[in-house]
């Protein structure tokens, strides 16, 4: 069964669109064009969250977490920006404890798309958000827009050593991104390429695994690499 993940929050209801709206999404405002908030940033945060409550009366609906329970509120008046301040530094707090219970993102990399599919049933059925790549190109476009906390890489792709260029540059480019190299280059040559200390150093690979691969062994690798 997949894991849900709720998130802590601050969203206003605006009167002149006739919804809710939450801080990335306020440069939709008609009156105001706003950034898109960081709520780490306290005082930027609250000058356009009390503007907006100010000067079209926005009602301020909020989330945060209080003894492990997530708690929903909202305000139709605030009376003050110390009030609107310990909003924010509620939400603020309880972003760290939803990033613990929020789905671990995963990047599979593979030209097989029978891999493809298959392993990415097998994650997503343990609570993993999946996104896939058929090539290493793929793989670092999705990466221009994608941060996953672990990358799992096939190495023979386009070129017999695609996935070690490609894992490489994500070590390079992605700084905290981890990846799994994945090969079948032992199975096809006979040499034993798993947890091959040089591959690993050269590559800058967190881990290095055969191939064909049983779900629970890479399941049980997973779960290391992403500490869970």
């Amino acid at each position: 069964m997949a894991k849900k993940s709720s998130l802590p929050f601050i969203q206003v209801y605006c009167p002149e669109l006739k919804q809710m709206i939450r801080p990335g999404e306020w440069t939709l405002c008609p009156y105001f064009t706003g950034q898109k908030l960081d709520l780490s940033r306290t005082e930027d945060a609250l000058k356009q969250i009390f503007r907006c409550h100010v000067q079209c009366g926005c009602a301020i609906h909020y989330q945060f977490y209080e003894e492990g329970k997530l708690v929903t509120k909202a305000e139709k008046i605030i009376k003050d920006q110390e009030s609107l301040r310990r909003i924010i530094s509620l939400v603020s707090k309880s972003l760290p404890l939803a990033e613990k219970e929020r789905p671990k993102k995963i990047l599979l990399v593979d030209d097989d798309p029978d891999f493809l599919e298959m392993h990415s049933a097998v994650l997503k059925n343990k609570g993993y958000e999946v996104t896939t790549a058929g090539s290493a190109k793929e793989c670092m476009d999705r990466l221009k827009d994608l941060k996953p906390d672990l990358v799992i890489l096939d190495v023979m792709m386009e070129q017999f050593d695609a996935g070690f260029e490609t894992c490489q540059k994500i070590k390079e480019e992605k700084e905290g991104v981890r990846v799994m190299l994945l090969t079948s280059i032992g199975a096809q040559t006979g040499l034993e390429f798993s947890s091959n200390e040089e591959v690993l150093k050269l590559t800058k690979a967190d881990a290095l695994l055969d191939k064909p691969i049983s779900p629970k062994i890479l399941i049980d690798e997973i779960e290391k690499l992403t500490g869970e």
